[in-house]
């Protein structure tokens, strides 16, 4: 079920639906916080329907707060999510959604043009010695607990991102 829509429902839908890297407290501080959505604005959210095809869900305003973060504005909700470039051209988004008071949730983007792409990585799609030599804990076989890797950024940087999720698109 890797159906995913824009980001606020994409990191709550993670949890509920999907193979996800989680943590319960943020394995990146603040302060390597990076300007992925520059000074932010309006984009225009595309779920990823298979074979390269997209379509339109909705629009959010993305906004950057003075924390580094950044806020996604939907109509029924609001997510905080920080950004770190984690090296090997792959920038992880961190976010705890505000019902869930004991997961932070992980993402992938990418950016192509001015499209960027959003990637849940699964764990049940990774190499299992991989995730086990990062320190990974498993809390069933569709989540990952990053409580225990010491090296976070490297373990981002060494994930298959897998398909995207969704894209970006400013408007």
């Amino acid at each position: 079920m890797r159906r995913l829509i824009p980001p606020s429902a994409a990191v709550i839908l993670c949890l509920l639906l999907t193979g996800c890297f989680t943590s319960e407290l943020p394995k990146f501080p603040l302060s390597s916080a990076v300007a992925a959505f520059g000074n932010g604005g309006r984009y225009g959210v595309f779920e990823h329907v298979g074979n390269g095809k997209y379509i339109k869900r909705r629009t959010v305003m993305v906004t950057p707060s003075l924390d580094g973060s950044y806020a996604f504005v939907g109509e029924k909700s609001t997510l905080l999510i920080s950004f770190h470039n984690v090296g090997n051209n792959v920038i992880v988004g961190q976010s705890k959604p505000g019902n869930n008071r004991n997961a932070y949730i992980y993402l992938i983007l990418a950016r192509k043009g001015k499209e960027t792409f959003l990637y849940l990585p699964q764990c049940e799609a990774q190499d299992t010695a991989l995730l086990s030599a990062h320190g990974i804990t498993f809390r069933d076989p569709f989540e990952c607990s990053i409580d225990g890797v010491s090296n976070p950024a490297r373990l981002f940087a060494t994930l298959s991102a897998g398909e995207p999720n969704s894209k970006m698109v400013p408007e």
